[in-house]
């Protein structure tokens, strides 16, 4: 019995389904670090209940510190003031919280600028 598919096809094949699965593969990373690293607090969807923190539906442009009924602590309303949630204040922010906001309710730190920026790319797509 002759195989249906011949060595270069197959080859062919693999490469190309690869490199589809890399490009999907890579414009989800943001999500899937979100969902990973910070949907335990925070959720996406407009009409999401609030949680541990605000949603972030459209953060990305909006004033800091605004989301209706969600109580953002003094220290956050102190260091935020007057801000809005450009990519540079997110990086910031999820950079070190504390050192915007000191005694903020946010513990979250990433130390790492390509996570950051997975997730800051993700919000940017979350309307």
């Amino acid at each position: 019995m002759k195989a249906a598919w011949s060595t270069p096809a197959v080859l062919a094949a693999a490469l190309l389904f690869g490199a589809a699965a890399g490009t999907a593969k890579a414009e989800s990373v943001g999500e899937k670090l979100f969902k990973q690293q910070c949907a335990a607090c925070h959720a996406v969807a407009k009409d999401a209940p609030i949680g541990a923190g605000p949603t972030l539906a459209g953060i990305v442009g909006k004033d800091a510190g605004i989301m209706e009924g969600y109580r953002y602590s003094a220290e956050f309303k102190k260091g935020l003031d007057g801000q809005k949630w450009t990519p540079e204040l997110l990086d910031a922010w999820l950079a070190d919280p504390q050192e915007l906001a000191s005694g903020t309710y946010m513990m979250y730190k990433q130390n790492d600028a390509a996570v950051r920026k997975a997730i800051i790319e993700y919000l940017k797509t979350v309307k």
